[in-house]
């Protein structure tokens, strides 16, 4: 069992995260500010290699504008509720720039150019954000509701995750939001059948760009506001992602606290021992562990390790068991 290699993980960022880090004001969900300022500058910071960051380029105009509206326009609703006096001058051209150089030879979001797939992908989610006649406001169902569809950009977006979720494995790309239509809608695409999916037209489309309508078809997506860890440790491997870069150099010898700590990396993940050898799941107790520790692990070591210390248990159970027998008759 050696060192395996590192997965890709590519995520496509959606505008309202994205001003969300640059301005946190601008996101209400604190557990979406919290989250994207962990992978944004995980992946800064160099801890994080892995995970590439796309933004698409029809986002960029508008998290700019999301900027310009706390700037100067203190009499919109959104910016009275969250920062009635808006940002002064100095930080409003301090986050711009910060963006700007962010964006400059994608030298950390990678931005991401419309193209026809993309246009003619979003034909396969507009259908079905129609169809089902989803609810921004669901909280009062005694008043009557306005129904609302996505705009054309949010069915870009998805259109445009379709297409880069067939290039890059739909177990190694995700759409991340804050959006919970945008996030619902997405999900409940999932689970069309096959004669509302013949209906709507999605079958068709499908074939007309190469694609074999089903579930796989639309992107994984992920709403930081209430995704659950588990959730959020599936999809990158471990949570929350590591800040700084950690030490390549292997460990192989390994102290007894550090055998304990996978085992209880083992047993959080509840997964039988015999059943980890070769498979995700150790790979993810492995990132975990070298997440926590800042070094590397030679797999190897891990997987003797946990084993020491499993056996050891038992044994020592085993022991006290028979003691007890003993003591009894």
């Amino acid at each position: 069992m050696g060192k395996t290699s590192i997965q890709r993980r590519f995520v496509l960022l959606d505008a309202n995260i994205v001003a969300g880090y640059y301005l946190p004001e601008s996101l209400e969900s604190v557990q979406a500010k919290k989250r994207i300022k962990n992978i944004i500058d995980a992946v800064r910071n160099g801890g994080t290699l892995e995970v590439l960051l796309f933004i698409p380029n029809l986002c960029i105009p508008e998290v700019f504008a999301v900027f310009a509206k706390y700037g100067f326009a203190i009499w919109e609703r959104s910016v009275k509720r969250n920062l009635p006096k808006g940002i002064k001058k100095t930080r409003y051209k301090e986050i711009r720039e910060n963006f700007r150089s962010d964006l400059h030879r994608g030298s950390l979001l990678q931005p991401i150019e419309l193209n026809r797939y993309h246009i003619l992908a979003a034909d396969l989610i507009s259908p079905v954000d129609a169809n089902f006649e989803y609810y921004r406001n669901r909280q009062n169902r005694k008043t009557k509701r306005y129904k609302k569809m996505m705009g054309a950009a949010d069915h870009t977006i998805i259109g445009m995750g379709i297409n880069l979720s067939k290039i890059h494995g739909r177990n190694n790309f995700a759409i991340l939001t804050a959006d919970r239509r945008l996030a619902d809608i997405l999900t409940r695409a999932n689970s069309v059948n096959k004669n509302t999916a013949k209906r709507l037209g999605l079958v068709k489309t499908a074939q007309e760009l190469g694609l074999e309508y089903g579930a796989n078809i639309y992107p994984y997506v992920i709403n930081l506001a209430n995704a659950t860890k588990n959730e959020l440790r599936r999809f990158f491997g471990v949570w929350p992602l590591p800040m700084k870069p950690i030490n390549k150099k292997l460990m192989s010898s390994l102290s007894p606290s550090d055998c304990q700590l996978l085992s209880e990396l083992r047993r959080k993940l509840g997964i039988g021992r015999d059943s980890l050898p070769y498979t995700d799941n150790f790979e993810l107790i492995c990132r975990e562990f070298e997440r926590i520790k800042g070094q590397a692990v030679d797999r190897n070591a891990a997987w003797r390790a946990i084993g020491r210390v499993e056996k050891k248990g038992k044994k020592n159970t085993e022991n006290i068991k028979h003691s007890e027998q003993q003591t009894f008759f």
